[in-house]
């Protein structure tokens, strides 16, 4: 009879324990990326439609590339908005039998970004989306005398994500490809937190 009196008694404790390790367990599972609902990122950027639109033979271009931050909020599986920033610096070198030496463009941008995430598992993502904004020019342009003139300028701003991807769970690596004035190709590093 006390074998069954001790079995009755400690029979709660021990499921106590094995559901409080089962909880404990559970909580320590990583969350997928798909749970994290905001997301802000940093990205290098090549192939600005800004880089190509005015080029001619006869002139130099160089650019940097363009340098992207942005944000975005989960508002489910599928559809995400946020904003993004980006600068993109363009250098017009002349030939010498102009009367122009030298154009800086420094194109500052502002967009508002809707993403659509078709592909959803817990350490990969697949996306597409589009971004709207506007540009503003920091220009100037040195002259073979030695006058400079600088103004700013406005221009719209866009960019069309063909295909874009994110390999990881809170920290992880981001990659889009499309046509825009912020790059055709970029690259960087994402961080997704809050549940």
């Amino acid at each position: 009879m006390k074998k069954v009196l001790l079995f009755v008694f400690f029979l709660p404790l021990i499921t106590g324990v094995a559901f409080a390790q089962t909880q404990q367990i559970a909580s320590q599972e990583k969350s997928n990326q798909a749970d994290l609902l905001n997301e802000v990122y940093v990205a290098y950027g090549v192939g600005s439609l800004y880089y190509i639109s005015n080029q001619s033979s006869s002139n130099s271009y160089s650019s940097l590339g363009t340098f992207i931050a942005g944000y975005t909020r989960s508002l489910n599986r599928v559809i995400g908005i946020g904003f993004q920033v980006g600068f993109t610096p363009v250098s017009i070198q002349y030939p010498a039998s102009s009367s122009d030496n030298k154009e800086t463009d420094n194109y500052f941008q502002g967009l508002a970004r809707i993403r659509f995430q078709y592909l959803n598992k817990p350490i990969f993502a697949m996306y597409s989306g589009i971004a709207i904004g506007v540009a503003m020019d920091f220009y100037s342009k040195t002259f073979n005398n030695g006058t400079t003139n600088t103004m700013q300028k406005y221009f719209p701003a866009g960019q069309f994500t063909l295909l874009g991807f994110r390999i990881g769970r809170g920290a992880a690596f981001c990659g889009e490809f499309g046509i825009g004035t912020l790059s055709f190709l970029s690259i960087g590093f994402s961080y997704k937190l809050g549940e």
